[in-house]
């Protein structure tokens, strides 16, 4: 449990920039102010110290491709690999950053850093997302795009060169992706893109669904569909999934595979190797200090109908293609409940505007992160309560000083019935963080255990330091229980503890259900209390 809460944040938005994405990234733009309001500090209404970025999925395909969207162009400076991972700050100066070399908006200690005085940080972050535009590549590497901004370091040159030191050894990560489509991340970026004569049958991103994505626990490349397609295929969403058995490949250092043939495992990049490079970013601790949040293709959560996995003919997006009107496509999994598909046999192209991709490799590469993964429609008609669940989620590890576990109560008194009354049974101590040379923080446990505060104990009027349980319902609204640590006048003298000093505990606590304990037991008389 941090004591010292880290009030820092490193924020990272990957925003599909596909030409679908113009109608959700307007939605993202208006409910963006919910997140950071939850993060305001209730006594003062700053933020934390935050810095946000940007990047989008356009990564290229090695190219496969001489030009267009998805090959080397002049939007991305003739790069095969789209726009590497850079953080986009296009039109910095007319969206009121103080410089055009800026790579990230920073707030710190209550005022801007980086754009002028004056300036909501809301309509800056608006207005940098509206410039990423939606013309890169319609094969997104939504996920590979936190590998090439934040991990591999070597792409970085130049005026980018800064962006290695975007990421603060002490601060949260917070990363975001909105997307319409499924990740298609290539692990080699050798044969899975390119205009190959027997796939002109279906839209250059099918592929990346049929050899990503399993159903009934078969390969879609070699049953179902087939690859190429040359048939319908529909299947219970619930019953599909991301393949999580990547090809041997070098990024993974683990080999190489002939990608342009159908394979027996997936040919696109590891997603567990992807969330472990993400987890090591912040040492021992990655499972903690990181949050992981999508808005994607996802069933919406008031949809009423099984949603369905689907892949059927619609007008071939490639107008220049007048042998194939139309082509085998991977239809939405959702739609916005104000743009509904007239006919749901037909395709809609209104509804398809405002619909979404089955994310399956976004799903899965979210749920490596167990509870510190969210996972949010695109679908919705307003993303007010994604924003805002993404904000609450993050601002709880920012000021993480609940025990939210039932504590057993060692005093059996039947008239100390309240959570008030509560003696807890733990054993506390000291965790300091380290920052080592690498810029990873560990913990060092202090050997000896702090003794639990006497009654009316205040800070500074103790001797030694202390812990005590308090009654905190709006901080801790689960159950109330605040810990604190009560410091000496010496150490109160010598000023705050580190910033992320965290106490370490060990209690006693109850089953969720105390109705299998007997009414008459000591258990059940420690765990009977009423909250609050």
């Amino acid at each position: 449990i941090g004591i010292a809460p880290i009030r820092t944040l490193d924020l990272v938005f990957m925003i599909d920039n596909s030409p679908s994405m113009a109608p959700k990234a307007a939605k993202m733009n208006a409910q963006f102010p919910k997140l950071l309001a939850a993060l305001k500090d209730p006594s003062d209404g700053t933020y934390p110290d935050l810095r946000v970025a940007l990047i989008d999925s356009d990564l290229g395909t090695g190219g496969a491709y001489a030009n267009g969207s998805c090959g080397p162009n002049d939007g991305n400076g003739q790069s095969a690999y789209g726009d590497l991972g850079n953080f986009q700050m296009r039109g910095a100066t007319d969206c009121g950053m103080t410089s055009a070399d800026a790579l990230w908006i920073e707030y710190t200690k209550g005022s801007p850093v980086n754009y002028g005085p004056g300036k909501d940080i809301n309509a800056v972050f608006a207005c940098l997302a509206t410039n990423l535009g939606t013309i890169g590549c319609g094969e997104e590497h939504s996920l590979q795009a936190f590998e090439f901004a934040l991990v591999a370091q070597n792409l970085h040159a130049d005026k980018y060169a800064p962006q290695n030191n975007f990421l603060r050894p002490e601060a949260y990560l917070g990363l975001v992706f909105i997307s319409d489509e499924d990740d298609c991340s290539a692990a080699t970026n050798d044969g899975m893109f390119g205009d190959k004569a027997e796939l002109r049958g279906e839209s250059a991103s099918l592929r990346c669904a049929t050899r990503g994505h399993q159903c009934g626990g078969q390969n879609l490349a070699t049953s179902g569909p087939g690859y190429p397609t040359t048939a319908s295929f529909t299947a219970n969403f619930q019953d599909c999934a991301a393949r999580m058995d990547a090809c041997p490949n070098q990024t993974d250092g683990d080999g190489a595979t002939d990608t342009s043939v159908p394979t027996s495992c997936s040919p696109l990049k590891s997603i567990g190797a992807l969330a472990r490079e993400i987890r090591d970013l912040k040492g021992d601790q990655g499972s903690e200090r990181i949050l992981v949040a999508g808005i994607f293709g996802w069933p919406r959560s008031g949809d009423t109908a099984s949603p369905v996995y689907k892949i059927d003919l619609a007008p071939n997006p490639n107008s220049s293609d007048t042998t194939h009107a139309q082509v085998y496509d991977y239809w939405p999994v959702c739609y916005d409940p104000n743009h509904m598909p007239k006919n749901g046999t037909v395709f809609d192209g209104d509804a398809w505007g405002w619909g979404a991709e089955g994310g399956l490799r976004e799903s899965a590469f979210i749920d490596q992160f167990g509870e510190n993964g969210l996972k949010y429609s695109i679908c919705e008609p307003d993303f007010a309560d994604a924003m805002k669940g993404i904000g609450d989620a993050i601002a709880k590890k920012l000021q993480n000083l609940c025990v939210d576990a039932k504590l057993y109560d060692t005093d059996l008194d039947p008239n100390n019935a309240t959570v008030a009354d509560l003696k807890a049974d733990c054993r506390v101590v000291f965790r300091n963080p380290v920052v080592g040379k690498d810029g990873k923080i560990t913990y060092t446990e202090d050997s000896k255990s702090m003794p639990k505060c006497p009654d009316g104990a205040t800070n500074g009027k103790v001797d030694p330091h202390c812990w005590q349980l308090t009654i905190d319902k709006k901080k801790c609204p689960i159950n109330g229980q605040l810990i604190q640590v009560l410091r000496t006048a010496d150490e109160v003298a010598a000023g705050p503890l580190t910033p992320g000093t965290k106490v370490g505990m060990q209690c006693r606590t109850c089953p969720d259900d105390i109705s299998m304990l007997s009414p008459d037991s000591d258990s059940y008389k420690a765990c009977s209390y009423k909250p609050f």
